[in-house]
């Protein structure tokens, strides 16, 4: 059975990834391990905010904080669905920590989720990908090293066989550097907003 906590255990964990206080976080989730009997990952995975749907791995990816993000991130050797569905996991806008980090420009972070699994075709509510928001905020370093990433990801699709390699590209990613903007991009905006709203919460209390 996973992990459940309560609202204050909730707030701790995501006010200390916000706050970028990644000694705290961990003291504070080994004793929370020892205290309920379980193990961090799940505690991790299982502190989301009940009206945001935001993360832990959300506050530390929008925020830049690369000694979080590593924190909360999994071995790389743990390939299991649950840590997919952690990294992967949407907020109230559809949008990732990928996505998050890739519109404030956070390549590092960028870097560490997805060479541990995070998913660059995933689309949020306003119809983008990670590329896409990189992209349209003007973030050129993060749109070249993820088309990078995209790039090895297309070549190891079309390497599988029976699968063609422009129907692979075709179905896996959805933009490249250079498209016009059409999209809306209120839904982005609207949830950064409660983003910077959150920070200004935090650190005034």
């Amino acid at each position: 059975m996973s992990a459940t906590l309560g609202e204050d255990a909730i707030d701790e964990v995501l006010y200390l990834a916000r706050a970028n206080e990644a000694k705290e976080l961990e003291e504070y989730l080994t004793s929370l391990s020892s205290q309920m009997q379980k193990p961090k990952d799940e505690l991790i995975a299982a502190a989301i905010d009940p009206y945001s749907k935001n993360s832990a791995l959300h506050y530390a990816a929008a925020n830049g904080h690369t000694d979080v993000v590593k924190l909360l991130l999994p071995p790389k050797s743990d390939k299991a669905t649950s840590t997919s569905s952690f990294i992967n996991a949407i907020n109230e806008a559809g949008n990732t920590a990928l996505h998050w980090a890739a519109l404030n420009g956070h390549l590092e972070c960028v870097k560490l989720l997805v060479e541990s699994g995070a998913d660059v075709t995933i689309i949020n509510k306003a119809g983008h990908d990670a590329v896409f928001e990189a992209e349209i905020n003007g973030k050129e370093a993060v749109v070249d090293w993820l088309l990078g990433a995209v790039e090895a990801l297309e070549k190891g699709i079309a390497g599988a066989e029976g699968v063609d390699s422009d129907d692979a590209a075709n179905e896996s990613f959805t933009i490249k550097a250079g498209e016009p903007v059409a999209a809306d991009v209120d839904g982005v905006r609207n949830d950064m907003e409660r983003l910077q709203t959150s920070n200004s919460e935090s650190q005034g209390g």
